[in-house]
């Protein structure tokens, strides 16, 4: 009798497990939206809005299709030529939406004027690595890269001088707020400008910490207040206009390589091995956000609202947060809704009792790991259907029943010949 309990216990625990599991792979906030074919690593994502977004990769099979615009949430994306072939875009700028810059290996600067469906190269006179660009107004712009290069250009990108720093640090980012405050981040360095770019230097009391301080990114939300991102799972956070800067604790030592925030409270990281570190409350707590590739590169994040955001990954894979049409409200079955038989084959029946025919939605069979397919189904009367499980695989899945109002999920064991 023991023996059989002990069985019996630990098929029950193991079906617990399972459920918790789930559980935890549901309430991710990430969703694995789109990968691109052939993979490809995306070192840049900006979005227009919540619609129109672009992404630049790295191709290396010949193809000059490296720059990819969306115009449907992420769903779909066209591929464009941006002139070159195994280039390496770094930065993404969006003026409007006809003028997008990006800025890459080489000293490289390509511009678009039309949306992103043509681009031209800019004339820099440089061939460092360009790593981040930023655009004040239609005329003034700046980029930063390697050899602790700056560059300006006063009409629009067509020209670009040098700005003398005197250093060789690489700059990573550079960004300025509405007043002409400007900053350009990097290895072991920030720099600081007052005047829209006329003169920089460098700021003193920045607690940079050995063996090394990259930093990555910086964004300032306004004025006075900002934050910058490195590697070792560094935060920083400046609340008097970029002179005085404090560490927050990330709980992390992962490397950090992008921040983006919409307001002095609600804001986003990403980074290495699949980091996502989110904060309510101004950087004072990080927490962990799950995900559904946890062991990727994330290099880009760009946050539309708190609860609207993307982000790109070392092959080439695009991550949506958005919560507002998330899983809060999805619900385990209850006893008048059916899946049966379970464990199942290659089809399953489904009675539902919750909901009715004209309520479905969706019907979408997600395996532990997180991705989710739609599955296909006939409906036998009202309340009764069959779903199509064929070429699925084998393992424990979730099947979640999509309604404008709720989502029913209901766990299922696939055991195929």
């Amino acid at each position: 009798m023991k023996s059989k309990y002990r069985i019996k216990r630990t098929a029950i625990l193991s079906v617990s497990l399972f459920i918790l599991s789930v559980c935890a792979v549901f309430a991710q906030d990430w969703k694995d939206v789109y990968h691109f074919n052939p993979s490809q690593t995306l070192n840049k994502l900006k979005f227009l809005n919540d619609q129109t977004g672009f992404t630049a990769g790295s191709l290396y099979n010949g193809s000059k299709e490296n720059i990819h615009i969306t115009h449907d949430g992420g769903k779909t994306w066209s591929n464009v030529s941006s002139g070159y072939t195994s280039m390496r875009f770094m930065d993404i700028f969006i003026l409007d939406s006809s003028t997008i810059f990006m800025s890459g290996n080489d000293g490289i600067i390509i511009r678009s004027t039309d949306g992103g469906g043509s681009w031209q190269t800019m004339h820099t006179g440089i061939t460092e690595q360009l790593w981040g660009i930023y655009f004040l107004n239609q005329n003034l712009g700046f980029a930063v890269g390697s050899n602790g290069t700056i560059i300006r250009s006063t009409n629009g990108g067509l020209d670009w001088e040098s700005v003398p720093t005197g250093i060789s640090n690489l700059f990573y980012d550079v960004f300025f707020t509405k007043q002409g405050i400007g900053f350009a981040s990097g290895s072991n360095v920030l720099y600081k400008t007052i005047d829209n770019g006329d003169n920089w230097f460098p700021v003193t009391d920045f607690p940079f910490e050995a063996p090394a301080d990259w930093i990555r990114s910086i964004k300032m939300v306004n004025e006075n207040t900002g934050y910058a991102c490195a590697d070792i799972g560094r935060i920083y956070k400046t609340t008097d206009g970029g002179d005085h800067w404090i560490r927050l604790q990330s709980g992390t030592q992962e490397a950090l390589f992008d921040v983006s925030f919409v307001d002095e409270l609600n804001g986003m990281i990403c980074g290495f091995n699949g980091t996502i570190l989110s904060t309510n409350d101004g950087g004072q707590s990080w927490k962990q956000l799950a995900n559904p590739i946890s062991n990727e590169i994330f290099y880009s994040i760009d946050l539309i609202t708190k609860d609207l955001g993307y982000i790109c990954t070392h092959t080439g894979h695009i991550l949506k947060l958005n919560l507002k049409t998330g899983l809060k409200d999805e619900i385990y079955a209850d006893h008048k809704d059916l899946l049966y038989p379970n464990p199942c084959q290659n089809n399953v029946h489904l009675t539902l009792g919750s909901l009715s025919k004209n309520q479905v939605q969706r019907i979408v069979l997600s395996d532990v790991t997180g991705k989710s397919y739609d599955l296909n189904w006939n409906w036998e009367d009202n309340n009764h259907l069959m779903l199509n499980l064929q070429n699925t695989g084998n393992g424990l899945f979730i099947i979640r029943v999509v309604s404008e109002k709720q989502i029913l999920r209901f766990p299922l064991s696939i055991q195929s010949n």
